[in-house]
């Protein structure tokens, strides 16, 4: 399982360690973040062969690329988080394939950066988990994880804040938590080592409860579409990035994925979005 999380970060031995007064309190958020291609202003391709280039890229990239690995891994922990089972073909699962230089450019207008986000949280008894490109400003300790490091980021109502940094990728990373799991399993030989989460299955939120501000791309002139993205959206704060011509961005006030959705379907102009960090 510490393979399968985060390389040489060990945060299923911390997570079930725990922080000695956390025994009496509860997890409540956990953020994993992959750092590499964040900052990087080139086309999808490009950066990926890059990437690869260095050995930090899977010949065959889908698991990462679309966020299928993020996806189990934040299914793990959140299993390990909360108590109960997370089933990982539950979390709604957006990869970063879509994402444009253009996207690049605007989140560097704003001051932030765009990080493939793993994100598992309980609000008022509810739980939910998702994976997709999110923008992170600079109050978050996650806009500083960048190249080939990654970082999980976790809350809880007695611990407080606590992150997890170390490198994601690269055959010595690898090596170092194989030999960890292995050194583990030598050292509970025939033993049976109990987890910190039980078989009943922990029941979701639909995504489309769940809310977020938004970063929406819009096609034509903002002076041209101001009516029609007000009478959609009310009032909003609008982008612009001076070599990005033809469009323009908006950001809306906090939306569920439904609100949002209903929205965006009264406005074919738009191109594309990104959530804000929640």
């Amino acid at each position: 399982i510490e393979i399968e999380l985060e390389k040489e970060i060990e945060i299923k031995r911390e997570i079930e360690k725990g922080h000695p007064a956390h025994a009496y309190g509860r997890y409540q958020n956990v953020f994993l973040t992959d750092g590499e291609l964040a900052d990087l202003q080139a086309s999808f391709p490009t950066v990926w062969g890059q990437a690869q280039e260095k050995g930090y890229a899977e010949r065959n990239p889908e698991a990462d690329v679309e966020g299928y690995d993020a996806c189990r891994k934040i299914a793990i922990l959140s299993s390990l988080a909360f108590g109960n089972h997370v089933n990982y073909e539950e979390i709604y699962t957006e990869g970063i394939t879509k994402i444009t230089v253009e996207d690049m450019k605007y989140a560097s207008a704003l001051g932030m950066s765009i990080k493939l986000l793993a994100t598992s949280k309980k609000e008022n008894d509810k739980f939910y988990a998702m994976v997709s490109p999110v923008l992170v400003g600079t109050d978050s300790p996650l806009y500083s994880v960048n190249d080939v490091f990654n970082a999980i980021f976790v809350h809880g109502n007695v611990l407080g804040d606590a992150m997890f940094y170390g490198s994601g990728a690269g055959k010595l990373p690898t090596a170092s938590a194989v030999v960890g799991d292995v050194v583990d399993c030598a050292k509970h030989l025939h033993e049976n080592v109990m987890t910190s989460w039980n078989s009943e299955k922990l029941d979701l939120m639909d995504i489309k409860e769940v809310v977020h501000p938004f970063l929406v791309r819009i096609k034509g002139k903002e002076a041209e579409m101001a009516d029609a993205v007000k009478a959609v959206f009310g009032a909003v704060k609008t982008v612009s990035v001076p070599d990005v011509e033809g469009e323009f961005a908006i950001i809306t006030g906090p939306l569920s994925e439904a609100e949002y959705e209903a929205k965006a379907a009264k406005l074919p102009e738009i191109i594309s979005r990104i959530r804000f960090k929640a």
